[in-house]
């Protein structure tokens, strides 16, 4: 197996496309999607790291090839097919790397499979390339280390956590239930069923959701906001993507979801 000084040397692009991405004024959590997206391109065959890696100087490509990949990070949780009129549904930039035609549409129908790919790296060498304390104990051991060489001399010793064996665990502890969470709210007299709410998600992102809390109320009395657990904590940044508030539409019923804050008093 790899190290974590390894893992990181082999992702290096990833992370430095990461900092130009922000750079280029983007959040950190639009940031980190972007950059998993580009990655799972890459492994479905879509070579854009492999491009952008000589591109990046150019400010107006690199900021094209953003807009498309926001395009369709936005187009995978829409509740309906992106418009034919859509003047970027073609994503030039993106599909001259695809051996066959893919636009907006193709991303919306196959929404499922993007978001499994995403959550999954996200979830696993994710926490590695946006591990801000472990790139920064990577570039300090990185810069000691050519400076050895330059002089000559003994190389530093390598910091333990670098040295340790990569080993990517997915997060799936019942203790982080919170962080996995989606608060939700209904319009005033338009609930909607747990099962209705499971079911919307399941169907438009694969098996996702652990299980849906409702406020609870007197009888006769509509419940006003719930509470989605999903499987995976990188779900919710990919839902909101960088956003704090995101409207769904269930069964003809608006639904506003937000990250799940704790709070005293609230009555699931």
């Amino acid at each position: 197996m790899a190290t974590v000084y390894e893992t990181l040397l082999y992702h290096k692009m990833d992370r430095r496309l990461y900092k130009e991405v922000m750079a280029m004024g983007r959040i950190p959590e639009l940031a980190r999607n972007i950059i998993s997206l580009w990655m799972w391109l890459e492994l479905i065959g879509i070579k854009v790291i492999y491009h952008l890696q000589d591109i990046t100087t150019s400010t107006s490509l690199f900021l094209s090839f953003i807009k498309e990949a926001e395009a369709i990070l936005k187009v995978i949780r829409q509740d309906s097919p992106p418009s034919h009129k859509d003047e970027l549904k073609t994503l030039p930039f993106t599909a001259a790397f695809s051996m066959k035609p893919i636009n907006l549409q193709f991303f919306y129908y196959h929404s499922d499979v993007v978001v499994r790919g995403l959550t999954y790296l996200l979830n696993e060498i994710g926490t590695l390339i946006f591990n801000e304390e472990m790139n920064h104990m990577f570039h300090t051991y990185d810069i000691e280390l050519s400076f050895a060489k330059q002089q000559g001399v003994r190389p530093p010793c390598m910091p333990k956590k670098l040295a340790m064996q990569y080993n990517p665990q997915v997060i799936q502890s019942s203790s982080l239930e919170d962080h996995r969470s989606l608060f939700i709210t209904f319009s005033k007299g338009l609930p909607l069923k747990r099962e209705e709410i499971a079911e919307y998600f399941n169907k438009k992102l694969g098996h996702c959701v652990e299980r849906v809390m409702m406020e609870r109320t007197p009888v006769g009395v509509a419940p006003m906001y719930g509470r989605i657990v999903f499987v995976i904590e990188a779900l919710i940044d990919i839902l909101l993507n960088g956003e704090n508030i995101i409207k769904f539409t269930i069964k003809g019923r608006q639904v506003w979801g937000r990250k799940y804050i704790p709070r005293i008093g609230r009555k699931f």
